[in-house]
């Protein structure tokens, strides 16, 4: 990269404080020295790097510079208990763009979250009004957005998401869901250690985060079998005894990149 790439590069990473990554990473201070992607362990730096779609860049608020906004995409896996559901998150994707608005304020846009519904263990019994320890029928859990978000970084926190859990299986109606468009479930995100460069160009960073507080409601809108999904799944279940997990990737361009 020529001395001039590598003061445009700089000036990019620095326009904005990195979010989430997974639901956003937060790299500012290192993106802002520079010196983060010296750090990159060579071992990963020689792993082939993922592709990024950002096809789900959003459209920027009037009179945003696009060389200043940028579009971010994360990429993530991970786990979550809710309640007596264990799941083991297949890939999810989310975009978002950010970047100072003309009254010098710190503007962001949602641009979208594609989840692939995830197995989860725990369920309902095989056959409704068997005993306690009836065999369990496993549902499939699906995140989708509930509406809010606010992927600035302060700190070890790593901003925060509005999310529903969307419930799928054989017994169950298609509106079953654990959240709901009006009372969705805020995920506070903190980081689980520091983030690790994969690359600098293009500039791609690790890490997880985590949300060990938040608490769960009960399943609603499940049709018979509702009572006996939230009795045998500990629904609704209180902060502290729940847990969601992500282990992501994340990357950026900006608008003028992105050639809009």
């Amino acid at each position: 990269m020529d001395r001039k790439r590598n003061r445009r590069w700089a000036r990019t990473a620095a326009c904005a404080g990195l979010a989430l990554g997974a639901l956003g990473l937060s790299a500012a201070p290192a993106l802002a020295d520079g010196r983060a992607a010296a750090r990159a362990a060579p071992a990963s730096a020689a792993a082939p790097l993922p592709t990024f779609d950002f096809t789900d860049c959003p459209t920027l608020p009037a009179g945003a510079d696009p060389d200043k906004w940028r579009c971010e995409v994360h990429v993530a896996t991970g786990d979550m208990k809710l309640g007596g559901l264990t799941v083991p998150l297949r890939p999810m994707t989310i975009t978002h763009a950010e970047g100072p608005l003309p009254d010098g304020s710190t503007g962001q846009v949602f641009g979208a979250m594609h989840a692939t519904p995830s197995p989860a263990t725990g369920g309902l019994p095989n056959i409704p009004g068997l005993p306690e320890r009836a065999p369990m029928l496993g549902v499939n859990v699906k995140t989708k957005y509930g509406g809010w978000f606010d992927f600035l970084s302060h700190g070890t926190s790593a901003g925060g998401l509005d999310v529903t859990f969307a419930l799928s299986g054989p017994l169950l109606p298609e509106n079953c869901s654990i959240g709901t468009a009006e009372q969705p479930i805020r995920l506070t995100m903190m980081r689980k250690g520091p983030n690790e460069w994969i690359s600098k160009d293009p500039p791609i960073l690790k890490g997880t985060l985590w949300d060990n507080t938040v608490a769960i409601p009960a399943a609603t809108d499940c049709g018979p079998l509702g009572a006996v999904l939230n009795h045998r799944n500990n629904l609704p279940s209180p902060g502290g005894a729940n847990s969601v997990t992500l282990d992501g990737l994340y990357t950026f361009k900006t608008y003028t990149q992105l050639g809009r």
